[in-house]
């Protein structure tokens, strides 16, 4: 479909999932906790949050964790914040960190897709930069690994789950990237 630019309709469509599942998470957390009867309770909030939809948004998205490694704990000041009896919503430049990481990693995915799509894929960028590219990438995706690994280490089960996203997007990115890599070096001999 040559209408369909997934540089646009990847960053959007897994943006608005991030956006919706952030929303609803905390109204998820809540409604478990009331029925756990564990309101205020430090240790079910280590190990219940974030919820199941937000434990998924954040798998989906593992890459876009990565680039936000540097403000994963940046809490304050807090950007918005609304608070009613059905949920909780808050935005916290961790949070703003993560969905501009969510856009710039799916809007090249949704790239790299677009140029397979192409026939012509114009004027190709110079060797040593598309070697330095693939190198970042495998460096990226070694990255991503140390990230799931400290995440699965952790001792909250959510961050276990998510880490287990992470091990798979790990996998992949350096597995792409490396065979990327050895298919440019192939080009030589």
């Amino acid at each position: 479909m040559p209408w369909l630019k997934w540089k646009a309709v990847l960053p959007i469509a897994l943006l608005t999932l991030a956006l919706a599942c952030h929303v609803y998470d905390p109204h998820e957390y809540r409604i478990g906790a009331y029925k756990d009867r564990a309101v205020n309770n430090l240790e079910y909030f280590g190990q219940h949050s974030p919820a199941l939809v937000g434990r998924l948004s954040r798998g989906i998205n593992f890459p876009a964790l990565v680039l936000d490694y540097p403000f994963r704990n940046a809490y304050n000041p807090v950007i918005y914040e609304w608070n009613s009896d059905f949920t909780f919503i808050s935005i916290k430049p961790g949070d703003v960190g993560f969905f501009a990481g969510i856009v710039f990693f799916w809007y090249l995915v949704g790239r790299k897709l677009d140029d397979g799509q192409e026939l012509s894929h114009g004027k190709a960028w110079p060797r040593q930069l598309r070697i330095t590219g693939l190198a970042c990438g495998v460096v990226f995706g070694m990255l991503t690994g140390a990230y799931a690994d400290q995440m699965i280490k952790s001792q909250w089960l959510p961050q276990r789950y998510v880490g287990t996203f992470g091990v798979v997007w790990a996998l992949a990115l350096i597995a792409y990237f490396s065979w990327r890599l050895v298919a440019e070096f192939r080009t030589i001999s």
